[in-house]
């Protein structure tokens, strides 16, 4: 399935969790603030803050959940809140991401760290015998 086309199930869970869906949702921020400076896995970065409306934040959601997203924030009359921390090195480059809201106790935090930024990726493909098919995941 190309991963354009996944959806995510999960309120800030990435269809495929794709890390660039991730990056696409924060690139959308909103009221972004700068909060200070802060160590990140050793690297000097400032973090920056901001909010994702809901459109950002049902970003690809299967329709079940938009649907149930939708609900949440029509009971409240507005978008429910979904904070956003961006953290860039010196260099400009982000080396974290941190995304959480809070829906009437139940609370949901995400935290991508971004690390060895321009360096080879090296991937080993499992045998087929030791993978497990993802029905949400699979082409219908």
């Amino acid at each position: 399935m190309p991963r354009d086309e996944a959806e995510a199930h999960y309120l800030l869970r990435a269809p495929l969790n794709d890390p660039e869906h991730v990056l696409q949702q924060i690139a959308a921020m909103r009221k972004i603030s700068r909060e200070g400076t802060e160590n990140v896995q050793g690297v000097r970065a400032v973090r920056y803050r901001g909010i994702l409306d809901h459109r950002t934040a049902t970003l690809r959601m299967a329709t079940e959940v938009r649907t149930r997203m939708d609900q949440a924030r029509d009971a409240v009359g507005s978008d429910v809140p979904v904070f956003a921390d961006a953290c860039v090195d010196g260099r400009g480059r982000l080396v974290q991401i941190r995304m959480n809201v809070n829906m009437s106790g139940a609370r949901v935090t995400l935290t991508m760290a971004l690390s060895d930024i321009g360096k080879p990726v090296r991937v080993r493909i499992p045998r087929a015998s030791d993978t497990v098919p993802s029905p949400r995941s699979a082409a219908s």
